[in-house]
């Protein structure tokens, strides 16, 4: 064993995480209503007459279920968003479902979503930031020095009700995003870790607090796309984690991390160069603005298939219906079509004495991919490797984690493929090699 590298461990959550792999975040907003208020403000809340809004197809099943055609696990909704307004019948302010027009106030997207998800094998997630807040008339952003203000501390009293509110009242969240990071303690912030220990200890935590051991970071963009070599390990603190410009350290990650951190590579499934609100937000007339399914999945290739997990954007419309379902069945055939059986398999193989691992294929049967996943109950102890077929080198890299989706230039009747794991930190091992 070479005792050179540090080698950090996933819990069993971040190991569940990771075999979810596929994952869709729901954005049903104030702004799919009134597109002038980008930049929150108290008095730009308070003109959004909430009571009209009474949307005739508002069903969190129908969302759940366009998620599922995806072939998406589990799905994360924005319970609240930028303006402000809670999508259940929060005690701590007056805007919220209660006051809209649907189901005349009595209604409650949050307990809807969570139902659908237990109905259709989906794990419910929960997305509430506490860095803007426009009903609280809250930007962090043009506030990042006033932290210790009343107005931000009242803030925060109000955040920490609502948040026990939602982590007490719905069962186990999956996943839990805090969207821009998490402003410690000690200076002037939540202490979100205890209340993730009190309430939600299970749950995995985007960009939660550091001392949390469950979890996961962004990949460094809004692009679908993880580092050609993304491992799930990090230091804290080498790269911003704001999600505000891209950073490709944080998607990196570092081989040698102290903390086991894997990423999350996020994309509206709305092209944001030509939608509203960056594609994360519904807006009319931006139809063209839909991503083909073609073009997603070649970002599942380079998310799923790069070590990271894929969370693909739902824009939710102001009919409260989801109307890119076609987008996303034709995602999920794509998926189901490439890699639902594979052509050969090599599972748990032992390693061999040269560390090279060989699949033989079926007789004149094409592959287009080849597939590894490494055991990473101890960490990722491969740190470089090479796949050949039929003795031609096709990759040589360094990262491999809990999957990697090697694509070959074009189909080929290939008779074996090997790998050949040049470096590694001490036993590593084989999940599984495939070809599809």
């Amino acid at each position: 064993m070479n005792n050179k590298y540090y080698c950090a461990k996933p819990t069993k959550e971040q190991l569940e995480w990771q075999d979810a792999e596929l994952g869709v975040i729901i954005h049903y907003t104030l702004a799919a209503y009134y597109h002038d208020i980008d930049h929150l403000s108290a008095e730009a809340v308070k003109k959004c007459r909430i009571d009209t809004i009474n949307p005739p197809a508002l069903d969190p099943e129908q969302w759940v279920l366009a998620a599922k055609s995806m072939g998406a696990t589990y799905a994360v909704l924005c319970a609240v968003h930028g303006s402000g307004l809670a999508l259940w019948p929060t005690k701590v302010n007056d805007f919220s479902v209660s006051a809209m027009g649907w189901k005349d106030g009595k209604g409650d997207i949050v307990q809807e979503f969570v139902d659908a998800c237990k109905k259709h094998g989906i794990r419910p997630g929960l997305y509430y930031p506490v860095a803007n807040n426009g009903y609280y008339d809250i930007n962090a952003w043009k506030m990042r020095d006033q932290h210790r203000t009343e107005k931000y501390q009242s803030y925060l009293r109000a955040c920490e009700a609502q948040i026990a509110e939602l982590w007490q009242n719905y069962g186990e969240w999956f996943e839990i995003w805090f969207d821009g990071g998490i402003v410690p303690p000690e200076d002037g912030g939540i202490d979100m870790y205890s209340l993730i220990k009190k309430y939600q200890p299970q749950a995995i935590c985007f960009q939660g607090p550091k001392a949390n051991p469950n979890n996961v970071r962004w990949v460094g963009n809004e692009l679908g796309a993880a580092s050609e070599n993304c491992w799930a390990t990090s230091n804290v603190g080498e790269a911003s984690f704001s999600g505000l410009i891209e950073d490709e350290p944080a998607g990196r990650g570092n081989p040698n991390g102290k903390y086991y951190i894997p990423a999350e590579a996020d994309r509206p499934n709305r092209d944001a160069r030509t939608s509203y609100a960056g594609g994360w937000v519904w807006r009319a007339g931006e139809d063209h603005s839909v991503i083909p399914a073609e073009e997603l999945f070649q970002h599942y290739i380079t998310s799923v298939g790069r070590n990271s997990n894929f969370l693909l954007g739902m824009a939710i419309s102001a009919d409260g219906d989801f109307k890119d379902t076609e987008q996303f069945a034709e995602l999920g055939r794509l998926i189901r079509e490439n890699f639902g059986t594979p052509v050969a398999i090599l599972k748990a193989p032992a390693m061999s004495e040269n560390k090279t691992y060989t699949l033989e294929i079926p007789e004149g049967k094409e592959i287009k991919y080849v597939v590894i996943r490494e055991d990473i109950t101890e960490g990722q102890r491969i740190r470089s490797y090479t796949v050949k077929v039929d003795g031609k080198e096709i990759i040589s890299e360094h990262c491999i984690g809990h999957k990697r989706i090697v694509p070959l230039e074009a189909p080929v009747a290939a008779k074996r493929v090997e790998l050949i794991v040049t470096e590694d930190v001490g036993d590593h091992a084989v999940r599984d090699l495939a070809v599809y």
